[in-house]
């Protein structure tokens, strides 16, 4: 499980592929590897979450996807040659196993993790935890962070933003919860907050602690295609900022729980098309992560509308992270030029604590010439 006794890099080695990361990062050229790669292994899902870009039922009609496109999966195969390819590139030690929907779909999941805890790279799976086989994933020995998404701590709220079709999914996850607390396993939650459970923020953190949550994150819907029929209103939005995300934060110290509650602060703006403000952290994705669609299709961070190129047997991943087109995105960000859905960064808070790393690390020169000088209007031109 969380310890392990596959090979995992040493101290050592971590140090020296940090050193080289913000080497990469200084000269603009990456010098090793990406530290993370997301890999969407199935774009079905069992739940019709309501802030979802491709499954909310609030989607409009002319982006609801088809039917065959729900039902494609990656293949093993296809998941092993990618990671046998970034494994002779250096630099990787986390894979995301994810998708467009939900990953345990894909019954492969459980050989993918075996396959990554071997070659000593630690797994994290994002995921609504409903249909995992609890007892058969923990059996895996290498290191595994399990994101589970929960958005409401109340069997109405819940079952309003999963939009769950079967009965007993509240109940459902709380009896896998409790089989991860008995077993002794402590998974993240997260909690996107929408104008549906905006009410439970201080219960979402006693809910963590009930269920030994290892950390809970919070994040400000990113609402677009339709979705934004379940925003904040400015009341709510006033409220989260003024008052509950105060009594959220007294509460989580009160019960000693780890939570990301100041840096979701940082999210709560005016603007409902703005949940990031990318432009003030700067963005080093291009240097850290990528992700990779059950298409094979590369992309730059998990923005769907920021695509690399496609991956096929005569152009590898590896030889796009090497290639021309790459390095141009990565001078875009660098110049200040970000992208459309930037303002709705999903890496924001991983960009944060690069930025804030940075910001102590570097001289105030060197760090603000990382960040580009963006104004709002430049990225909001690029939507």
């Amino acid at each position: 499980m969380s310890e392990s006794s596959a090979p995992r890099a040493s101290n050592d080695v971590r140090k020296a592929l940090r050193r080289a990361r913000i080497a990469g990062l200084l000269r603009n050229r990456p010098e090793t590897g990406p530290q993370t790669v997301h890999f969407d292994i199935a774009n079905g899902c069992n739940t019709r979450c309501t802030t979802c870009w491709h499954h909310s039922p609030h989607l409009r009609s002319d982006v609801v996807p088809t039917t065959e496109w729900k039902r494609r999966q990656m293949p093993f195969a296809s998941f092993r040659e990618l990671l046998d390819d970034l494994l002779a590139l250096g630099g990787l030690e986390q894979i995301i196993l994810s998708g467009m929907g939900e990953p345990f779909l894909n019954g492969e999941i459980y050989r993918m993790v075996e396959a990554a805890h071997r070659a000593g790279i630690g797994v994290t799976i994002i995921t609504n935890l409903l249909l995992a086989d609890v007892p058969r994933l923990l059996a895996s020995d290498g290191e595994l962070e399990l994101l589970t998404s929960i958005c409401g701590v109340s069997a109405e709220v819940w079952q309003a933003f999963h939009a769950h079709p079967r009965p007993r999914g509240f109940e459902t996850l709380l009896e896998q919860l409790g089989r991860l607390r008995e077993a002794g396993f402590r998974p993240k939650h997260v909690q996107v907050i929408n104008g549906q459970n905006v009410e439970e923020l201080v219960q979402m953190v006693e809910f963590g602690a009930a269920f030994h949550a290892k950390r809970i994150n919070f994040k400000l819907a990113s609402l677009s295609r339709g979705t934004e029929a379940v925003g904040l209103s400015a009341a709510q939005r006033r409220r989260l900022r003024d008052d509950d995300l105060p009594r959220a934060m007294a509460r989580a110290a009160e019960l000693g729980v780890e939570t990301d509650l100041a840096a979701f602060a940082r999210q709560i703006g005016d603007d409902p098309a703005r949940t990031a403000p990318i432009e003030e952290v700067g963005c080093f994705m291009g240097f850290l992560y990528c992700r990779v669609t059950v298409d094979l299709e590369l992309l730059y961070c998990c923005n769907t509308q920021v695509q690399v190129g496609t991956i096929t047997p005569a152009k590898s991943l590896r030889d796009w992270w090497l290639d021309p087109r790459y390095q141009a995105l990565r001078d875009s960000v660098r110049g200040g030029r970000y992208f459309p859905g930037c303002q709705q960064c999903g890496k924001f808070k991983q960009n944060l604590k690069w930025s804030n790393r940075l910001r102590q690390t570097l001289p105030d020169e060197a760090f603000a010439a990382l960040l580009g000088r963006a104004k709002v209007g430049e990225v909001e031109q690029r939507r």
